[in-house]
C-alpha cells in the first residue's frame, strides 16, 4: 500500500507541475485498481465523479491553462524548428505570455504540419511512432510520438476504464478500424492489456466477414463466449447494420454490449437502427484526433463536448473572422496539447478544422465545470456557406439516416445554390414519396434545401461526402462466401 500511495503522489505531482509522467507509478496504480475491483467489485458513482475533474472556478482554469500554455510554448520555441522561427518572426516571448496574449500566437494550420511534420518534433524527444491520419478528408497528416507517450496514453486509458467501465476484465474486443489508425488502435489495445481484455484486429473487411467474427463462438478461459465490444467508425457500423438486416440477423445472433465509435459523425438514426440489430448496446462516442491526442472531448447527457483542463487548451475560432467565436457562433476547434501529455510533436493553437458551436458559460449539465462546445458538426472543408448561413454535414447526415428507406451509411453530397443548398442522395429506388421524405427530414434539421437529387445505385454522386468505411481492406473472394461460422461440434465444452 505504501508503494501505491507513493505512485499516486508521483502521478499527482506530474499533473500539478507538468512534469514527465512516471509510467511505472501509473502501472502500479492500475494493478491496485484491478486488485481492488476483484475484491470489492466495480467502483461506484463517487469514484466516477472524481474522474470528472475538480470543481474549478473560471479564474483557476485560466490560471492553470496559461501556465501550461506558457510551459509548452517555451519548449516549442527552444526545441522545434517551426516555432523557433515563427516566434522570432512575430517577436513573441513565451515567458511573458498571459491569458490575453494567447490569441496573438499565430494559429498552426494542417497545411503547415503536413508540409513539414518533422519541424514540429522536439529535438529533446526520442520519436518511436510516426502516426498518420486516415486521410479521409484530405492528405494524411503525420504526427510523431515517443514510446514513453504511448505507454502513458495506454495507462491513462486503462485507469479511466476502471471508473467508466468502458472496458472490463474478460472483454473480447473487435477492432473494425483501419490499420492506418495505428495510434488509436495501439492505445486501446494497450489499455485492454492493462485491464485484462482480449483484442483482435478484424480491419475494414467485407461486412459479412466482420459480422461472422462478431458471431463466432469462443472458448478462451476467462473471456466472453462471443465478442462483446466493437471498436469502429460510424459509417462502417452503418454498413454492418445494413448487412445484418439484409441477412435477417437479430440481436440473439450477437452478444455485443458496447460499441466504441470515433472519427465520424454518429447520428440518432444510426443509433436507433443499430439497436434493432444488436439490441440495447451501450454506445461510447466522444472526440479525439491524432494531431491533438490525448486531448479528448466527453459527451454529457445534454450532448455537449467537455474537455479536461489539464490536458490542453481548447478554443473555438470563428468561421467568419479572425477572432474567438462568441456564444452561439460557429467555429473550428483550435487545440493546444499540454505537457506532460505531449513531449514529441509540439503543437500550439492547432486548427483541427472540426466545426462546433460555441456555448454560453452558464450550462446546467453534469459536466458544466469543464469547458464545453456543441457536438461536432463536421469538417470545415465539407461545410457549405450560402446566402442563408451555413449548412454542416451533421445536419444532412442526421436528416438522411433518420429515413428507414435509405440504406446505412447515408451517402450524399450537398452544395450551395440560390436560396440554400442542393442535396444529392444515393438510394435503391427513386420515388416521389422518397423525395418528399428526404425533403421533409432535411427541413426538420434546418437545411434550406432547394433541390433534392435521388441517385439510384450505380449512379455516381457528383459531390460525395467521404466516408471512412470506403477505405475497405481487400481479402480473398472465397472467404466472403464462406464467412458464416461452421456449427460448433456438440462435444466442445
Amino acid at each position: 500500500m505504501v508503494d501505491v500511495a507513493i505512485a499516486q503522489l508521483r502521478f499527482a505531482l506530474a499533473l500539478l507541475f507538468g512534469w514527465r509522467f512516471p509510467v511505472r507509478s501509473l502501472e502500479r496504480i492500475i494493478v491496485a485498481l484491478r486488485e481492488t475491483q476483484r475484491e470489492f467489485g466495480p467502483l461506484g458513482a463517487d469514484a466516477r465523479a472524481e474522474l470528472d475533474g475538480a470543481l474549478l472556478d473560471p479564474d483557476s482554469i485560466r490560471r492553470i491553462q496559461v501556465q501550461r500554455f506558457r510551459q509548452q510554448a517555451r519548449q516549442a520555441m527552444r526545441h522545434t524548428d517551426y516555432y523557433r522561427d515563427r516566434f522570432a518572426r512575430h517577436g513573441i516571448d513565451p515567458a511573458t505570455i498571459q491569458h490575453a496574449d494567447i490569441a496573438s500566437v499565430p494559429i498552426t494550420t494542417k497545411a503547415a504540419v503536413r508540409a513539414q511534420p518533422d519541424a514540429f518534433v522536439s529535438r529533446r524527444a526520442t520519436p518511436f511512432l510516426r502516426a498518420t491520419t486516415t486521410g479521409t478528408t484530405g492528405t494524411p497528416t503525420s504526427i510523431s510520438f515517443s514510446a514513453h507517450e504511448l505507454r502513458v496514453y495506454a495507462a491513462l486509458a486503462a485507469i479511466s476504464t476502471y471508473f467508466t467501465r468502458d472496458l472490463v476484465e474478460g472483454d473480447v474486443v473487435q477492432f473494425s478500424t483501419s490499420a492506418r489508425g495505428v495510434l488509436g488502435n495501439l492505445c486501446l489495445a494497450g489499455a485492454s492489456a492493462q485491464v485484462g481484455a482480449q483484442v483482435y484486429l478484424a480491419g475494414q473487411v467485407d461486412p459479412i466477414l466482420a459480422l461472422a467474427q462478431l458471431r463466432e463462438q469462443r472458448f478462451t478461459s476467462g473471456k466472453t463466449k462471443r465478442t462483446n465490444v466493437l471498436n469502429t467508425y460510424p459509417s462502417y457500423l452503418g454498413a454492418l447494420v445494413t448487412a445484418s438486416l439484409a441477412h435477417r440477423y437479430q440481436s440473439v445472433d450477437f452478444e455485443l454490449e458496447r460499441i466504441i465509435l470515433g472519427g465520424e459523425i454518429m447520428t440518432q438514426g444510426l443509433k436507433q437502427r443499430c439497436e434493432e440489430v444488436f439490441g440495447p448496446v451501450r454506445i461510447l462516442e466522444g472526440y479525439g484526433m491524432t494531431e491533438t491526442w490525448p486531448v479528448d472531448g466527453r459527451l454529457c447527457e445534454a450532448g455537449h463536448l467537455h474537455f479536461e483542463v489539464s490536458r490542453g487548451l481548447v478554443e473555438v475560432h470563428s468561421l467568419e473572422s479572425d477572432r474567438k467565436a462568441e456564444a452561439g457562433e460557429y467555429g473550428t476547434l483550435v487545440v493546444t496539447p499540454f505537457p506532460p501529455y505531449r513531449e514529441t510533436t509540439l503543437l500550439l493553437r492547432y486548427d483541427t478544422e472540426d466545426v462546433v458551436q460555441a456555448l454560453p458559460d452558464d450550462l446546467s449539465c453534469s459536466l458544466r465545470h469543464l469547458p464545453a462546445t456543441s457536438h461536432l458538426l463536421g469538417k470545415r472543408r465539407l461545410a457549405v456557406q450560402h446566402e442563408r448561413g451555413w449548412t454542416f454535414p451533421r445536419q444532412v447526415a442526421e436528416a438522411l439516416e433518420a429515413i428507414p428507406a435509405l440504406s446505412l451509411p447515408a451517402r450524399y453530397g450537398f452544395w450551395a445554390v440560390p436560396g440554400g443548398v442542393a442535396v444529392e442522395v444515393q438510394c435503391d429506388i427513386a420515388t416521389p414519396d422518397l423525395r418528399r421524405q428526404v425533403t421533409a427530414s432535411l427541413e426538420t434539421w434546418g437545411v434550406p434545401v432547394q433541390t433534392v437529387l435521388l441517385r439510384e445505385r450505380g449512379q455516381p454522386l457528383q459531390h460525395p461526402v467521404p466516408l471512412r468505411c470506403d477505405r475497405r481492406e481487400q481479402q480473398f473472394t472465397d472467404l466472403v462466401s464462406d464467412a458464416l461460422p461452421a456449427p460448433v461440434p456438440s462435444d466442445w465444452r
